[in-house]
C-alpha cells in the first residue's frame, strides 16, 4: 500500500494506514456497518435522507461527480477514511484535498470503495454497478 501511495503522488507521511483487523481498522468498518441502513453489500441509499445518487460510466465521470459533490455538499473535511470491499485492502485515513485528485485510482483499488468522516456522519459510496451516492447517517 505504501508503494500504491507512493505511486500516485499522495505523500505517507500524511496518510495513516490501518491494517486489516486491527481495532482502528474494525472500529471505522463498525462506524459504516452501523450508522447507514445495508441492502447486499451497499448502503441502502433510499432510506437515507436527502441523499443524492448519480451514475457513472468512466473514471472522468466519477471524478467530476465526486468532485461536484465535495463543492455542493461544501465537503472541507481535514481528514476523510477511505475503506474498501475486500477485506485484505487497509482502511486509510488522509485529507480529503489528497484524495481529490486521485479518486479514479483510489476508486480503481476494488469493487466498491466508501469515503467517508464519522465526526459530521457523511459518506460517498461508490458502487461498481456504477452508482456515486452521499448521505449523511441517519444514525446522527
Amino acid at each position: 500500500m505504501q508503494n500504491w501511495l507512493t505511486d500516485v503522488g499522495i505523500p505517507i507521511d500524511a496518510c495513516q494506514i490501518f491494517l486489516p483487523n486491527s481495532s482502528a481498522a474494525q472500529h471505522l468498518e463498525q462506524w459504516l456497518s452501523q450508522s447507514f441502513p445495508w441492502q447486499y453489500g451497499q448502503i441502502d441509499w433510499q432510506l437515507v435522507p436527502e441523499s443524492i445518487c448519480v451514475n457513472w460510466h468512466s473514471d472522468d465521470d466519477a471524478i467530476l461527480a465526486f468532485q461536484q459533490l465535495c463543492q455542493v455538499k461544501q465537503l472541507i473535511s481535514p481528514n476523510v477514511n477511505i475503506l474498501w470491499c475486500s477485506a485484505h485492502q487497509p482502511t486509510l485515513e488522509m485529507p480529503l484535498q489528497l484524495v481529490k485528485p486521485v479518486i479514479a485510482e483510489i476508486v480503481a483499488q476494488d469493487w466498491d470503495t466508501w469515503i467517508f468522516e464519522p465526526f459530521t456522519g457523511w459518506c460517498i459510496e461508490f458502487y461498481h454497478e456504477g452508482t456515486i451516492c452521499y448521505g449523511t447517517s441517519p444514525q446522527r
